[in-house]
């Protein structure tokens, strides 16, 4: 009987630590910025980890009314543009993109998860300024100041 609640006990501590471990990760969040350039209202979302000041993942969406975009103004024109730079988010793993076309306007809607990412092949869409992220850690605080350098506002 002694032998038995000596291993029950130990089974205890061991799940009380395991228990406590478990919810000790790191806390993630999501901050979101807006701005609307030439007819376009851009939305970015990150996720990050807050504890390690790292962003996991970053969605933009894109939404524009043809009409109020310069130099273009018909669904047509606009579908010629952005269909061949569509066309090269496709297939590379970590990132998602689509575009749909309604009537009167666009949603376009690109997803990179950093987790995931094959750099290889996103870094020839991304620019040879984009940096590994396996390698390099995305800092959310640097993102936030420079996106508010460049216009965009906290929602």
């Amino acid at each position: 009987m002694k032998n038995l609640k000596k291993v029950l006990l130990a089974f205890a501590m061991l799940f009380v630590v395991v228990l406590t471990t478990a919810c000790s990760g790191s806390k993630t969040a999501t901050k979101t910025f807006v701005r609307e350039n030439n007819g376009v209202k851009t939305t970015l979302t990150y996720t990050y980890n807050e504890s390690d000041d790292k962003v996991i993942k970053q969605t933009t969406v894109n939404e524009g009314v043809y009409a109020n975009i310069p130099n273009l103004k018909t669904k047509e024109a606009v579908k010629a543009v952005l269909d061949p730079i569509a066309e090269k988010y496709q297939g590379i793993k970590g990132i998602k993109e689509s575009i749909d076309y309604q009537e009167d306007k666009f949603v376009e809607t690109l997803e990179v998860d950093y987790e995931n990412l094959d750099y290889e092949k996103a870094k020839t869409i991304m620019g040879e300024s984009f940096q590994d992220p396996k390698k390099v850690r995305v800092s959310m605080k640097k993102t936030e100041d420079s996106l508010t350098k460049a216009g965009y506002t906290v929602k």
